[in-house]
């Protein structure tokens, strides 16, 4: 039996898992990372003269905080889905990169090049990658990180579970590297030998090169960690799953 392992938050992605079950799709979801809310600091934003939304999560945790914004600023964001979430939520433009959703892509945008002395907002969770915000100093924006929300890992309280996706899992979709170390730390040693034998849909080299125990070929990157990428890759590529 062929079955997709989405390693994903619950109701994160009600689009994808909308086309699989509409596609007679197998699947199971599961989160190894818990998602909450961080009062932030920082909720005058009224300075910015560009904001960057890095994920869905801040844009609806600062919506969700009042965040203040000016009239007019520029707003970006990695991938199509959080910025139309951003332009919705917010009423304003926001712009991201149009084939290849990451931050190596947004960062090439010409508006992001020659920055010096304005003022850059990007709203995040805590931790996580520091490109944006490096590069973007590098180019002379002076650099404020809201952050309003954290990841911690949620332990798998079922072992069993894991058994069961040995028999039936042979392909497994992920699009955070910290939800691939965590569920990576929460198997044993002979799990390998299924992680190696299952095909995997990423949306990145970055996150490919996470994986030294696959093969290339056993590896789809999909360019976008949007659902229509993984949809893409999952039904329309012709996966076949009983």
């Amino acid at each position: 039996m062929n079955k997709l392992l989405l390693l994903q938050p619950p109701r994160s992605r009600e689009k994808l898992t909308a086309a699989l079950e509409l596609a007679g799709v197998s699947y199971t979801q599961h989160s190894f990372i818990q998602i909450t809310e961080v009062a932030s600091s920082i909720t005058d934003l009224t300075t910015a003269d560009a904001i960057i939304w890095v994920s869905k999560n801040a844009v609806m945790f600062a919506k969700a905080q009042r965040l203040q914004l000016p009239d007019k600023v520029a707003m970006y964001a990695v991938g199509p889905s959080t910025a139309c979430l951003a332009s919705e939520q917010f009423n304003k433009p926001c712009e991201c990169p149009t084939f290849v959703h990451s931050s190596e892509a947004l960062l090439k945008l010409p508006e992001l090049q020659q920055l010096t002395n304005q003022q850059w907002f990007i709203v995040k969770g805590i931790g996580g990658r520091t490109l944006l915000a490096d590069t973007l100093t590098a180019r002379g924006a002076n650099i404020t990180d809201v952050m309003v929300y954290q990841r911690t890992k949620k332990p798998l309280k079922d072992t069993a579970i894991v058994q069961d996706w040995k028999q039936h899992i042979d392909t497994i979709a992920i699009s955070s590297a910290e939800q691939l170390a965590f569920f990576i730390s929460e198997l044993d040693h002979d799990a390998l030998s299924w992680l190696e034998r299952c095909h995997w849909i990423v949306p990145s080299e970055r996150l490919a090169a996470l994986l030294p125990f696959c093969k290339a070929d056993n590896i789809t990157i999909t360019q976008s960690a949007s659902e229509n990428a993984m949809i893409n890759a999952l039904i329309n590529n012709g996966s076949n799953y009983d």
